[in-house]
Parts: structure tokens; C-alpha cells; sequence
């Protein structure tokens, strides 16, 4: 019924129009911008979804979270007898930046460390423990159907997972980010399944933020996403649903929360500028991913936005809205005059670099 419901609400959203406008140029326009397909070395296929980026300035590399999640999700419905797999790959930031169209990577992290399977949602890096965190969908059949289990991973730069993981974390677990000695995750839903549609379907604001052993510090965002640290050691979250960006106080009991900036789209993945502010990916129209990501249907828009957590000033970096370059971008990494960025359901990533004009 709740897909019958979504459908319907698409339906009357289309005749309506509900993609959201913005004004200005983006600093990286589709010129300065190209494709680039990653390979994977074991399979030699071509990555689809690669969702969330972190970046490890000292080692000059971007590490790639990614997995197919419309393909798991058909092999799951079909109770297929093996689930597709994804990687965590480790890209020069001089090969991203080169000439070549396409670049071939290993996952840096083995498939066969990680109990249920390599699924990679959400990753981060911490560059003093040099410790890469990522949630990871694992899958075990039991009673002759799969069903999914949420942890979080823990691996060393090198891509060695540790054994003693954090263990399993919420189904609904989205995205994490690294405080001092504390570990913080986003959930999207307060349930998974049935009731996390309900919840979708009331706009429920139920989701938010939890440590990485189980403590809830923060609930009332509309579909929490992606989570990462200001400069000023605040938590910025990603609400969705609400299509705003959440600045929040934590003093490792709870969180509190100070600033709300609206943004031009619903905001997905989040990262951090070397500056300190916060770069989002945007969805410009909730319909359009919702269509894309849960039907296959059509392309959506990506746009992608530098937030100034402090004035909540917003630059606008990338604007494709119709998708003609690429479609439903979910995370972006703005290093120096470069701009990587990601996507849950196109092929490869989108690499820009702003010319002396831009500049």
C-alpha cells in the first residue's frame, strides 16, 4: 500500500511542479566539468552509486563509498541466491584530475572481512586516527529470505578491518562522522518497513542523530541524512525532508540545536571544507529522486551548494537540474578549486575544476 501511495502522491506532485529554483551562475559550470567511470579491478565492471566521498588530505586520495542499491534491492525482492556487492575504493586525487576518462581501483577494503557482504552506506576518515568509518549493509538469509543488518565498520587507511567493530547500529542508520572520541550516526526513519513509510507518509520528524554504541543525542529532523563537523566542532546535519541544514551543539550526552539554515533543495550527503565551511548535495526536487531511486524512473537533478555554517551565506558550485550531466548527486567534495562529486544512482563520478576566469 505504500508504494501505491507514493505513486499516487508522485503523480499529483508532476502536475504540480515541485522542483525547486535557484538564482544565480555556479562557480563550476557543465564546461569545467567531466565523467569519469571507475572500474572495479575484480569484477571489471563499472561502479554505479557511489554515494558519500571522504577525503584524505595527506594521502591525496578520495576514498569512494559505493554499491548498486537498485540492484541489491531487485535481487532481494527476486530472493535471488547471491546479493551484488560494492566497494570502498581509495582514487588518486591526481588521477581523478587527469585526462583519463575512465580509472580502474580495487576495493581497498577485502569483501570477504565483512560478514553479510560489502555494502558500503556512508563513509567518513579521521585523518588523525587515520581511521576510515563507514555503515555497511550486510545480508544473511534466514528462513530462506535476506535480511539486512546495519553496522559499523571500522578500517584502517590501508583498508584492514578491524575486528572489534562498534556492532550493529539502527536499520535505518544513514551516515556518520567522527568528534574527538566519540562516533555519531544519522538515521533516516525512527523505523524501518512498514512504518517507516507511515512515517513518510504523516512527515514524520523522527530521525536524527545516535552514538555509535545506541545513545540517541538528537530526534526531530525530517528524514536526518548526512552528518559532519564544523571547524567549530558542531555537529551540521542534513534534513531532508525539511530541506535545511541543522547545526547542532553536542556535549556528548545530547545534542542541542543552535541554527537552521534553509537550503535551496533537500540536502543528502555532507562534507567539509578545508575552510571550514559545509558543502551539500541537493536533490532540486524530492519527486524526481523519489521516482529514480525507488522506481527507476527517470533521471533526477543534482545540484550542489557551500554552506557558511556560522551566517548560513550559501554559494552555489553546481547546478544541473535537469540532469543533463548527471543525475541525483548525493555528496560533493570541494578541495581547493576541484570538485568531486558522487552519486546513489549514476555511473562513475563528475570531477570539475574552475578555470582562472571563474576564479
Amino acid at each position: 500500500m505504500g508504494r501505491h501511495l507514493f505513486v499516487i502522491g508522485a503523480a499529483i506532485a508532476v502536475l504540480c511542479g515541485c522542483t525547486q529554483k535557484v538564482d544565480g551562475e555556479p562557480l563550476y559550470s557543465a564546461k569545467q566539468c567531466r565523467r569519469v567511470a571507475i572500474i572495479d579491478a575484480t569484477t571489471g565492471a563499472a561502479t554505479v552509486g557511489a554515494e558519500d566521498l571522504a577525503y584524505d588530505a595527506s594521502g591525496g586520495r578520495v576514498f569512494i563509498s559505493a554499491y548498486d542499491r537498485r540492484k541489491v534491492e531487485h535481487e532481494i525482492a527476486n530472493n535471488a541466491f547471491e546479493i551484488s556487492q560494492g566497494g570502498i575504493y581509495a582514487a588518486p586525487l591526481l588521477a581523478l584530475t587527469g585526462d583519463d576518462a575512465t580509472i580502474t581501483l580495487a576495493s581497498i577494503v577485502d569483501r570477504d572481512s565483512i560478514a553479510g557482504g560489502l555494502r558500503p552506506h556512508g563513509v567518513s576518515f579521521d585523518p588523525d586516527s587515520r581511521e576510515i568509518a563507514f555503515i555497511n549493509r550486510s545480508y544473511q538469509r534466514i528462513n530462506g529470505k535476506w535480511a539486512m543488518t546495519a553496522q559499523v565498520e571500522r578500517a584502517d587507511a590501508d583498508g584492514a578491518v578491524y575486528i572489534s567493530s562498534s556492532g550493529a547500529a539502527r536499520c535505518s542508520a544513514n551516515d556518520l562522522v567522527t568528534l574527538g572520541a566519540q562516533t555519531f550516526v544519522s538515521f533516516d526513519h525512527a523505523h524501518c518497513g512498514w512504518r517507516g513509510g507511515v512515517e513518510d507518509i504523516i512527515g514524520a520528524k523522527d530521525s536524527g542523530i545516535d552514538t555509535a554504541d545506541g545513545a540517541d543525542i538528537f530526534d526531530g529532523a525530517g528524514h536526518a541524512n548526512g552528518v559532519t563537523v564544523t571547524d567549530g566542532n558542531q555537529l551540521a546535519l542534513a534534513a531532508t525532508r525539511d530541506q535545511a541544514l541543522l547545526i547542532l551543539d553536542s556535549n556528548g550526552d545530547g545534542a542541542q540545536l543552535v541554527r537552521k539554515i534553509p537550503l535551496p533543495g533537500a540536502p543528502d550527503n555532507l562534507t567539509t571544507t578545508k575552510d571550514g565551511a559545509v558543502v551539500a548535495a541537493l536533490h532540486p526536487s524530492l519527486l524526481a529522486i523519489g521516482l529514480q531511486r525507488r522506481l527507476g524512473l527517470g533521471r533526477s537533478g543534482s545540484r550542489i551548494v557551500r554552506v557558511d555554517p556560522e551566517t548560513g551565506a550559501i554559494t552555489l558550485l553546481f547546478d544541473d537540474p535537469a540532469a543533463k550531466l548527471y543525475s541525483a548527486a548525493t555528496v560533493a567534495l570541494e578541495i581547493g578549486e576541484i570538485l568531486v562529486i558522487g552519486s546513489v544512482a549514476d555511473r562513475g563520478l563528475v570531477v570539475c575544476k574552475r578555470s582562472e576566469a571563474a576564479t
